[in-house]
């Protein structure tokens, strides 16, 4: 595990309040901290968000066990549904007067998110504030140090939470509980490493997906009210540069599950899209086609989207998806050149991943492809495959990044002497100026060559027709990150 050198890092323990247990319920919020603008942060990564919003999937599911296992009061407070400030947001907290907070840690956004945790417990100092998510897990120690949070939770959270929960609940001390760093009453940091992983989130209770805000989320060109669900956690691939979500062993919940959570989010909201939001849904074949027969059986009537990978797809696996309802398969292409995948340790074959795309397409499945540009080695060739490879496939929408390689992931020690990276204030960016600015204006051309070209724009006029806001909605954000300076990292554009 990466930890970076904090030997040049003045702060004094802060000694932290916590409540004694009494056995009673205790009253927990779950934060999605506020943000300026739209975000998604999630544990695997966060992204800029300007045309969709996910709902804080992570957080709900630790609500389910709250609310099945312990019988105590929870609410959510999604600050970025809301559009909420920290004044507004510690408004909120005030009236619920929580006993414990809970929130996860973004990416690009992580220092902007201290802020929010210190400006949250100086207005609440004695609601024990709980944090977690990837960059928790992987700077323990420094967070611990720079920021007044009372637990950090490592890891894959809910069994652990579950046990943090329960002492804080009766009052005991947290020292037997494993996967967790803590704050004595003495502000003391007691650091207790533990299994990062949950053996079987079938196991689990359905997420507390009535905590939501109605009509809140929403995913483009699908229909709302808009729904998301985790089959799967984990994902079997080796791919170098990829922020795992809970490791790379695959763990299920059962088709049968999976069906009761639809309903649930019907029966609640009406749902008439949904995002299975599995690392790789498409990772095992047989139990897509098993979840897609029960959709179809119990005819839920919805258009769905789901991430995957090409070389998972086979044609039967493809006929019972549309049939179930299947609109759009987002797809981790990355590069349209092999060498560049050979690096990436992707494992896939270029040929191979293009006539799968352009199988989707023939059934009638819409296809995203993301790309990345921006490995070190990476030419002006490598790029101009990429873009080629995307316009040949006939991809309905691509999303083009430039490479960001996170500590915790295979390819940041690699990459670590090319970068300049830092917690707080964040920083993760090349530190030639020259090859920032090179990648940039790459991402700019692929969504210029690949979006405004003739073909595609006469292509898209049935979907302009359809949905016409939301299309001029979308291009003209895309043209404003095409043509106007950009601050942020991530922009996801369909």
């Amino acid at each position: 595990m990466f930890q970076p050198d904090i030997s040049d890092i003045i702060a004094q323990p802060i000694p932290i309040k916590h409540k004694t247990g009494t056995g009673k319920g205790l009253r927990t919020l779950l934060l999605n901290l506020p943000y300026p603008t739209r975000i998604i942060r999630r544990y695997m990564c966060s992204y800029n968000a300007p045309n969709f919003l996910f709902p804080p999937l992570e957080l709900i599911s630790l609500g389910a066990i709250l609310k099945e296992w312990e019988k105590d009061e929870v609410v959510l407070y999604d600050a970025i549904a809301h559009d909420a400030s920290l004044e507004e947001t510690n408004k909120h907290i005030a009236n619920f007067a929580p006993d414990v907070v809970i929130a996860i840690t973004g990416f690009e956004t992580v220092d902007y998110d201290m802020d929010m945790v210190r400006g949250i417990k100086e207005q609440n100092p004695n609601a024990t504030f709980v944090l977690f998510g990837h960059y928790a897990t992987q700077f323990t120690q420094e967070i611990m140090e720079r920021v007044p949070v009372d637990i950090i939770i490592q890891g894959e959270p809910d069994l652990i939470f579950s046990k943090v929960y329960s002492k804080l609940k009766s009052g005991e001390d947290l020292i037997e509980v494993k996967g967790i760093a803590y704050r004595t009453k003495q502000g003391e940091i007691v650091m207790q490493p533990g299994d990062l992983r949950l053996p079987d989130p079938s196991l689990l209770p359905m997420p507390a997906y009535h905590l939501l805000e109605k009509d809140a989320y929403f995913e483009p060109f699908l229909p709302k009210p808009f729904g998301m669900i985790q089959s799967a956690r984990g994902c079997p691939y080796q791919c170098n540069y990829c922020v795992k979500s809970f490791g790379t062993k695959l763990t299920t919940r059962t088709p049968k599950q999976i069906i009761d959570e639809i309903k649930e989010l019907k029966h609640l909201f009406g749902i008439k899209s949904l995002r299975f939001i599995d690392d790789t849904f498409t990772a095992i074949p047989s139990r897509v086609i098993d979840i897609c027969k029960l959709m179809i059986a119990e005819g839920f009537n919805l258009e769905w989207t789901c991430l995957s990978r090409a070389d998972t797809l086979n044609e039967e696996m493809l006929h019972w998806m549309k049939k179930a309802g299947c609109k759009r398969i987002y797809i981790g292409v990355e590069s349209g050149s092999q060498r560049i995948l050979d690096f990436y340790k992707k494992r896939v074959n270029v040929q191979e991943a293009l006539e799968n795309i352009k199988m989707c397409e023939r059934l009638g499945i819409e296809t995203l492809g993301f790309f990345i540009v921006g490995m070190a080695e990476e030419t002006r060739e490598d790029f101009e495959q990429t873009l080629n490879f995307a316009i040949k496939s006939d991809l309905t929408f691509v999303i083009i990044s430039e490479l960001i390689p996170y500590p915790g992931t295979p390819l940041f020690p690699l990459m670590k002497d090319k970068i300049d990276f830092s917690l707080m204030p964040y920083k993760n960016e090349y530190k030639d100026p020259e090859m920032r600015e090179r990648y940039h204006k790459w991402e700019k051309e692929f969504y210029w060559k690949f979006y405004f070209r003739p073909k595609y724009i006469a292509r898209s006029i049935w979907r302009a027709l359809k949905r016409p806001v939301e299309t001029v909605s979308n291009a003209a954000k895309l043209l404003s990150f095409i043509v106007l300076p950009q601050k942020s990292k991530r922009k996801d554009f369909i």
